[in-house]
This record gives structure tokens, C-alpha cells and sequence, in this order.
């Protein structure tokens, strides 16, 4: 399922290959680009690229980033034309970006300094990619792509970024009240998380590909606050060392995507999203969080249909796949875990049901209700549970799954 390359999944693959990146980038490739802008004329007067500098003189010709016309990404962003390729050439700019026109924002070497920021990129336009940044500093998300109510954000990629030392404004990790972004505040049974270091908010059809997302307070997000976010693909990312929250995340948080039994898809929830040959280490250790977590906060959200499969999960606070159902009129149903390897995780344990699950686990289900999730042809290894589940819960392929060194390998409570 989704889309089949692949750039290497060890944890040093991922800044490898945007260090080859940025260094083809910056000698022939870029080269090829200042060739085919558009030489003598406005940067907005026809697609073509746009080059921004730290050093950039409104007098110069715009054709390089030795020429570069622009200072500002925003600027640069400005002046495009849509559909064409604003380049940030190396260098440090400082404070968020917004798109606002669908284009392609390539970073060659640069880096987004967003500290005292809420966001360092954000993305409300559909048709539109963002590559090769290193994004630093947020109060909130390091890159988010958000839609509008009744409006999904479509077709955004967000690829090839280091995403680092975001998602600032809780520090702890408990639930607060008095942040100037909302993102940050605890609303009911939603933790206050300030987006984590990627966030897909109310998007569809998007991809998050290639990514390093580490030391940020979470890694990946994927959420329905005012509308659904399905056929979203997450893969080939390293998402590590997030200590205080998922490494990947997606949690319905709305309350009219399950309505009286039935599903409003249109309305809500999270589904047909598709996470795969991802990296999912260290995450969560020092707060409550899963190394990919399925979850729904409140009544009326749904969760469903997602496939979680053949990534590397390993040394993550709660379960390496954890999937969470506490309340009536919530829907979780026709999600799928296959093909992961998965190791040693639920290193603080999971107190969200009880008994509560206070060894290592592998694959966590727990649910007041019925749910049918299928969880197999997995490697789980050296856990002590290899699949912990709740009465409700009905789980299927349970006996294809290969169980290496571990003590128990389906738990029912």
C-alpha cells in the first residue's frame, strides 16, 4: 500500500540522504534550476523559480543564489508565481514561514530558526511541497499543514526535512491551560501537545515522506479537529527521541465523525491513512506515548481503516502500537498492524486501563467497547506480552505473528 521507494531506514539513513541532498543540490542541480528561471524578468510575472539569500540585494538578478533578489522567504513566497519553486539558498531565517500560494518551497542548506514562534512552516494550501529545511525552535509545530472547516488541505508533501527541537511551549508535558496557542492547552480528554514537530491537520491525500523528526516534545501528528484527514501517507521517516509524547500519532479529536451509530466521514475522523517503512524509536520516556498510537479523545470521533505496516518500532514509553478506545459512541473499527518489527517498548507502561499493562508490550488494545482491529504477520520480540488486549476487543491474525523472546504472546484482561 502507498507509495514504494526507499531512501534506507536506519537512523542515520534519513540525514544522509538530505545531506546528498543538499549537496547535489547546491553544485549541478542547482545549477540546472538558475538555468531554467526565467533570466531578466519579475520573479512573478510566469512560473519559475524564486531565490531567496540571507544575503539577498533587491538589485541583483535573481537567477542563483549568488544573485538572489530576496532576504525573506515570505517575500520570496510573495513574489512566485504559483506552481513555481521558491529556493532558500543556505543560511538561517529566522521567525515562521507561511505558504500561501501552492508552489514548491525547497530548502538548499536552510535553516528555519522559529524560536519565540508558534509555528516555524505552515501550509494551508493545497498543491504545494516543502523540502530539504531544517525547521528548530516552535512553540507549537516545527512544519504544520492545516485545512480549514469544510475545506481539507489536499496534495501537500512535506519531504526530506529535519524537523528538531520543536513542539517547546509545554515543557512538561502536563496538561496546562495558559499558552497563547491553543495547540498547547489540554481541552477535555485532548492533551495539550502545541502540534508536535509535523502536524496534518484536517488534510487529505498528503504525503510525509523522508523526514528526521527528533527532540521534539512528539514526532508526527495526524488530526480531524474540523474536518477529516484520510489517505494520508507517512512513510520512510525516522521519528526518535520525542521524549514526551507518540512518536507518531493519530488521534481522532472530533465529536461529528461518528454520530448515532453512523459514520460522517465527511465531517471527521481519521482513516485510510497509511504509515509504513518508518523509523519509531525513543520516543515517549518521559510522558505517556506510544511509538505509533490509534486513538479516539472524545464521543463522536472515529479512528478507522488505517493500515500500520512493516516499520521498525523500538524503545518507545508506551507499546510499540497502542490503540485506545475510553469512551462510548467512539469508533476504532477496520484498522490494520501488519508487518512491523517490533521490540522492546512500553518502557513506562500503559495506566490508561485496568489492570493497567505495567510490563513490556508489544501491540496494546485496549477498549471499553467492542472493536475488531487485525494485528498480524508482525515480529514482536523480547517483550514481555507480545499482544495485550481488553475484553472487548477482538483480534484478528493474532496467531500469524512470529514472537521472538517474549514471555506471553496474546494477554487478555
Amino acid at each position: 500500500m502507498g507509495r514504494r521507494w526507499s531512501r534506507g531506514t536506519g537512523p542515520m539513513a534519513g540525514r544522509a540522504w538530505l545531506q546528498g541532498l543538499a549537496a547535489a543540490l547546491s553544485s549541478t542541480a542547482l545549477a540546472g534550476v538558475a538555468l531554467a528561471s526565467l533570466a531578466g524578468t519579475a520573479a512573478a510575472s510566469a512560473p519559475g523559480n524564486v531565490f531567496v539569500s540571507p544575503s539577498g540585494k533587491a538589485t541583483a538578478g535573481g537567477t542563483s543564489c549568488a544573485t538572489a533578489r530576496y532576504m525573506s522567504i515570505e517575500a520570496a513566497i510573495k513574489a512566485a508565481a504559483p506552481g513555481s519553486t521558491v529556493v532558500a539558498c543556505p543560511g538561517t531565517y529566522r521567525g515562521q514561514v507561511t505558504v500561501i500560494k501552492p508552489l514548491t518551497l525547497l530548502g538548499v542548506g536552510a535553516t528555519i530558526d522559529a524560536a519565540g514562534s508558534d509555528n516555524g512552516i505552515t501550509v494551508p494550501v493545497p498543491h504545494t511541497t516543502v523540502e530539504g529545511f531544517t525547521v528548530e525552535g516552535a512553540i507549537g509545530e516545527g512544519i504544520l499543514v492545516v485545512g480549514r472547516p469544510g475545506a481539507p488541505v489536499a496534495d501537500v508533501t512535506v519531504s526530506g526535512n529535519v524537523v528538531e527541537g520543536n513542539d517547546l511551549g509545554n515543557p512538561t508535558g502536563r496538561p496546562i491551560s495558559s499558552s497563547h496557542y491553543r495547540e498547547c492547552n489540554a481541552s477535555g480528554k485532548v492533551p495539550g501537545d502545541c502540534g508536535e514537530g509535523i502536524h496534518l491537520m484536517v488534510a487529505v491525500g498528503s504525503v510525509v515522506s523522508g523526514n528526521l523528526v527528533e527532540d521534539n516534545s512528539g514526532g508526527i501528528l495526524v488530526t480531524d479537529e474540523f474536518g477529516p484527514s484520510d489517505h494520508n501517507v507517512i512513510e520512510y521517516n525516522i521519528v526518535r527521541d520525542n521524549v514526551l509524547d507518540c512518536g507518531i500519532t493519530m488521534p481522532s479529536h472530533s465529536t461529528t465523525a461518528f454520530v448515532k451509530g453512523k459514520l460522517v466521514p465527511a465531517a471527521g475522523g481519521v482513516y485510510d491513512n497509511v504509515v509504513e517503512h518508518n523509523t519509531v524509536i525513543g520516543n515517549g520516556t518521559r510522558g505517556q506515548g506510544a511509538g505509533v498510537l490509534l486513538a479516539v479523545a472524545l464521543p463522536g470521533g472515529a479512528d478507522y481503516n488505517n493500515t500500520v505496516e512493516d516499520n521498525t518500532i523500538e524503545g518507545n514509553g508506551q507499546s510499540g502500537v497502542t490503540v485506545h478506545m475510553h469512551a462510548p459512541g467512539q469508533y476504532l473499527d477496520g484498522n490494520v498492524v501488519e508487518g512491523n518489527a517490533i521490540g522492546v517498548n512500553d518502557l513506562t507502561g500503559d495506566h490508561d486501563f485496568s489492570p493497567p499493562d505495567l510490563v513490556t508490550t508489544g501491540v496494546l488494545v485496549g477498549s471499553i467497547g467492542p472493536l475488531t482491529i487485525a494485528v498480524r504477520g508482525n515480529t514482536i520480540s523480547g517483550d514481555t506480552y507480545g499482544i495485550w488486549y481488553s475484553a472487548p476487543v477482538n483480534v484478528l491474525g493474532a496467531t500469524t505473528n512470529s514472537f521472538r523472546g517474549v514471555q506471553t504472546a496474546v494477554h487478555k484482561v
